[in-house]
């Protein structure tokens, strides 16, 4: 069951005008706790979005976009969908394995964000 921040909070206002909570008291223990599943999961969703939505912008956004390529692990670097783009590119063969490696990192990422969100749900939800 999905509930909303809104939903909760109206079903509360009578309630707590007779059990005598203050506001904070009534967020705290009740709106908070039944809204927490679904910011939670939101929150993790859009971030795997963002992560999903990286490979268009580098297409259209980084052909302009110039970085030396890090020489070894401690290197200062960029973030990692710069970095496939720009792996990607070079022409050596040694790249082809260290941007497939690159991918195979950014999916499971995105995999265990999605993975988390559906546990956190599941976790943090009440049942009535």
């Amino acid at each position: 069951m999905a509930v909303n921040i809104l939903t909760i909070t109206v079903i509360y206002e009578h309630t707590q005008s007779i059990a005598g909570w203050t506001k904070y008291q009534m967020v705290l223990h009740h709106v908070l706790p039944l809204a927490m599943p679904g910011m939670l999961t939101g929150a993790i969703i859009g971030m795997a979005q963002a992560l999903g939505e990286s490979a268009p912008l580098l297409m259209i956004g980084m052909v302009a976009f110039i970085v030396d390529i890090p020489g070894g692990f401690s290197d200062p670097a960029t973030v990692l969908p710069v970095q496939i783009f720009l792996w990607a590119d070079s022409p050596e063969r040694a790249f082809i394995e260290k941007t497939s490696a690159a991918i195979m990192v950014l999916l499971s990422f995105l995999i265990v964000m999605n993975a988390s969100a559906v546990w956190l749900r599941k976790r943090l939800e009440r049942r009535w």
